[in-house]
Parts: structure tokens; sequence; C-alpha cells
């Protein structure tokens, strides 16, 4: 068995395919679990209606999930969230978590001071004048974003690279106070292929060497393939694995029961 695929955007999102097309390509690839985790978007977030869906649509979305794990019982179908953490929607997010019963939340950091660095018509937009800055605000909030006690995994934790813009400040002093969060709160971190074979950034989420202190940090991983279509579900996760067997790591987190299994 492949190792399972956690981080899948269906069309509740900006995913392109149903739930039930997804778990039919996993049986396919062989893969032990499939974990479903559409955005969940604030309501300050609403004036991008294909982002993800606000907590009115959440029911049609556990419903979809719920029909596919019972059309699939020889899969272990999971449902997740993905929920983006922004300081004035912190209260809204985590009663909106509560509200469900996921079996895990992701916890990303898309949006820093109303800039959506990750969005494709901003890779060029007047919020990079300060690159550093935006690699700065995403530690900062997702620093808070532990403290809320609402997460399980930290998605792409070096995310603001996505376009190819990279701090020329050295941001080392937050990304290992980050870690440090992370690390306290419990969470896990994952390895994000999409970084690597679909964005400009060339490289996995995260960076080698973050990945390497993530793991003399104590933290545990998932690896991802962030997939908005069934083309993309477990894209690259044999160099993925090879990644984080370089930086130590000989198991990855099982979220359906939170135990670590060897790495294939």
């Amino acid at each position: 068995m492949r190792l399972p695929d956690y981080h899948v955007h269906t069309c509740f999102s900006d995913g392109h395919d149903e739930p039930r097309a997804y778990a039919a390509r996993a049986m396919q690839l062989g893969l032990s679990e499939l974990g479903f985790s559409d955005h969940l978007r604030p309501r300050c977030l609403r004036h991008d209606g294909s982002y993800g869906t606000e907590q009115s649509g959440l029911d049609d979305y556990v419903a979809a999930v719920r029909e596919t794990a019972a059309a699939f019982l020889e899969l272990r179908v999971l449902l997740g969230i993905e929920a983006d953490y922004l300081p004035e929607a912190a209260d809204e997010i985590v009663a909106a978590l509560a509200a469900y019963p996921f079996d895990y939340v992701l916890c990303s950091v898309h949006f820093v001071d109303g800039f959506g660095f990750i969005e494709r018509h901003n890779r060029k937009a007047a919020g990079w004048r300060d690159v550093d800055q935006v690699w700065r605000r995403d530690y900062e909030m997702l620093i808070e974003a532990t403290q809320t006690g609402a997460f399980d995994v930290v998605a792409h934790l070096d995310l603001p690279k996505k376009w190819g813009y990279r701090p020329t400040a050295n941001v080392g002093g937050l990304e290992n106070d980050a870690l440090q969060a992370i690390a306290a709160a419990g969470l896990a971190i994952e390895i994000n292929t999409s970084g690597y074979d679909r964005h400009p950034a060339g490289e996995m989420y995260p960076a080698p060497g973050l990945l390497e202190r993530a793991r003399r940090a104590g933290i545990q991983i998932i690896v991802s393939s962030d997939a908005h279509r069934v083309a993309d579900l477990a894209s690259s996760f044999a160099e993925a694995t090879a990644l984080a067997r370089r930086a130590g790591y000989e198991s990855s987190l099982r979220l359906s029961d939170r135990r670590l299994v060897a790495l294939p």
C-alpha cells in the first residue's frame, strides 16, 4: 500500500473533480487512506467565491464525503478540512471547525494583511513590493494559529515562495520560532509536493533545510499532493519520501489513528 494523501480539493472548493472520482483513483493507486480537505472560507473572503466554502456550505461537503466513504468501503476515507487562519476571522473559524466531526484540520495561511499572495492574479501585484514583509507576516500568523488549538497539521509551511519570491532578509529566526510553536502545540507538518511539480517554486514545501530543522524539533510529517484534480493525486510521492529520508525521517503520521507508520 502507498502512503495516504490527505490534502485533496474537490469541486466543493477550488478543485475540479468530485470526491468519488478521487476515491476511484485512490483505489487504482493503492493508497492506504484518502483524506478530503476542501477550503473553509471565512466570511471576510467571500469576495472570492471560487476559493472555498463558507460554513453554510459545509453540510453538503460533509454529506458528499460521507457518501463517498460508504461507496468505497475498501478505502479508508477521512473527512478533513483546510482552514485559513486570519486574525480577524479566528473566532469564526474555530467555531465552524467545532461544529463538524472533522477527522483532521489543515492549517493554512494564504492571505497576509489582506493580500492573497497565493492567487495567480496576484503573482506580480503590488503586495510583493515588500517580499520580506509577506514572509514575516506569514510566519507570525502561523505562530498565532498554533495557539488556537484548532488545527492538526500545518500545510505548505513556506508557501510564500510559490511564485519564486524569496526573502532577502534572514527569516531563520522566525522560522525557528514557528517550528517551536508547531512542536509545542503537537502539530504535524506536511511535505507538500505541489511546489515541486506544479508551482514556479520548483521545490517541495517545506524546503530541505527547513524540513531538517523540523525533524530536529521532533515534528512529525505527512506527505500530501495538494491535489486540485484527480491527476494530481499522490503526485511525486516517491520524491517526497526520498526528501523525508534525507532529512532524517523514517516514518510518517497516519491521521486515521495518529500512529506512525514506516516510510515506504
